[in-house]
């Protein structure tokens, strides 16, 4: 439950961005997934994707953010994802907390005295 709400709170760096206004839903897609798997190479924890708030659409509707919360359930590195706060673009925005990668979790088993 910490983890999460200093997620939400936007208590933890950004390790890399993700830029998607002006994409297609299609071209969006293949970006987010592009950028997660790459972010995970890189054992980034806490990233952030710009999608819009729609503004542009003629409908006002946010297509992408739509669409991002049901692509990122089904990666499997992804631990959790929310709204990004005000600062960080808001609701046109999201924080991606990623899965520990090996260094990660040898840096915290050296550090707790665990094998």
């Amino acid at each position: 439950h910490g983890v999460y709400k200093k997620l939400r709170l936007g208590k933890y760096d950004i390790d890399a961005r993700l830029d998607l206004h002006r994409m297609t839903v299609d071209d969006s897609r293949r970006e987010v997934f592009r950028f997660i798997q790459e972010s995970v190479h890189y054992e980034l924890r806490t990233v952030i994707i710009l999608h819009g708030k729609g503004d542009r659409n003629p409908e006002n509707i946010a297509t992408i953010k739509s669409h991002l919360a049901f692509w990122l359930p089904q990666v499997d590195e992804v631990l959790a994802f929310h709204s990004a706060q005000k600062q960080h673009g808001g609701t046109g925005a999201v924080y991606v907390m990623l899965k520990k990668g090996t260094k990660a979790k040898q840096n915290n088993r050296e550090k707790h005295g665990l094998k």
